[in-house]
């Protein structure tokens, strides 16, 4: 089905596509409900349990317009956002880019987004039955000595929606946000964080898990560092990775855009990343991987290295949901 649908939407502008993607997998979900998880290898990590190791990426679905819909495709997990204390528009149009000749995409989207009020609207009560994770973020007009406001507000507000939170102090679209991410500084976000999630529980009643998303460009005494800085919290999983500022082999036309590049040209560096961070935390924090996933054989190749889970974006759009449940085959 989807050699039949991925020619017409490859024929719109990427940004176009995904408007429609989202359209649909609303209405779809809308018309025929919630999904269940398709049965696969069962995962607790945080006290939340995974009925599959699969999960779709922050960034998809940013306002959870879609949740029904794309439940459908058999996620063990669905994350949601990035949102932000205040609706914003992103930046400018163009933004996000195809790189078909690499398997790629660059975007510049800007954390735009509805706002977190809108979004909690439309997850109060929701019926999806797999687990659920609320990606936040900081408005870009918040100043980094700030930033912290803005993400304890959104934990307060979107907790009773979610089954967990991310902390995102990864993405390069929104200026200085990576500053964050140091190993001087990022405490500065997770602990006061951490402290406003015991005021609150998630959408079960229960502790509310609070996972930090990283980026792939840290050296990797960087980010060694900064994993060994959230070793000494309670956080409960690490991310790893955002999108990546390196251009490094490229031969598409539209390598030249600025952005975060995703799909197939971050899958090794992505990879390292995870074989580091699972070295440096000893089991003592599970590690969720993100980045360059664009077959079965690469979700079972992560979780054969030790990630607890995956998160798939990318390589949703250049394989299609034929991926998800191969995946999830593949890694029983």
């Amino acid at each position: 089905m989807y050699s039949f649908v991925k020619p017409l939407l490859f024929a719109l502008d990427p940004e176009s596509a995904h408007d429609l993607t989202i359209a649909s997998m609303a209405r779809w979900g809308a018309l025929c409900g919630a999904g269940q998880p398709k049965p696969g290898r069962s995962v607790e990590i945080a006290g939340l349990r995974f009925e599959n190791p699969i999960g779709l990426a922050a960034g998809l679905d940013k306002d959870a317009e879609a949740v029904s819909g794309f439940s459908k495709l058999g996620f063990g997990h669905i994350e949601v956002g990035t949102v932000t204390p205040k609706a914003q528009s992103g930046n400018v149009k163009p933004r996000v880019f195809r790189l078909t000749e690499d398997q790629g995409l660059i975007n510049r989207f800007g954390f735009n987004n509805q706002g977190v009020d809108l979004l909690v609207s439309r997850l109060k009560d929701h019926p999806y039955q797999g687990v659920l994770g609320v990606n936040i973020g900081k408005n870009k007009e918040t100043p980094n000595e700030r930033a912290v406001d803005d993400y304890v507000y959104c934990l307060t507000k979107a907790a009773a929606v979610a089954d967990y939170i991310t902390v995102n102090v990864s993405s390069p679209n929104t200026p200085g946000l990576r500053d964050l991410a140091d190993a001087q500084r990022i405490l500065e976000i997770i602990d006061p964080v951490l402290i406003a999630r015991d005021s609150v529980t998630n959408r079960k009643g229960q502790r509310l898990p609070v996972f930090v998303k990283l980026a792939p460009d840290f050296s990797d005494d960087d980010l060694q560092q900064v994993l060994n800085a959230l070793a000494q919290t309670a956080i409960d999983a690490v991310i790893l990775t955002n999108t990546t500022l390196t251009r490094d082999g490229l031969t598409d036309v539209n390598q030249g855009e600025a952005g975060g590049l995703s799909g197939a040209p971050l899958t090794e560096r992505s990879f390292h990343c995870l074989t580091l961070a699972l070295d440096a935390l000893r089991n003592q924090i599970p590690v969720i991987s993100v980045g360059g996933i664009m077959s079965p054989e690469e979700c079972q190749r992560r979780l054969q290295a030790g990630a607890a889970l995956v998160q798939i974006y990318t390589g949703l759009i250049y394989a299609g949901p034929g991926l998800i449940s191969g995946a999830i085959d593949a890694t029983r």
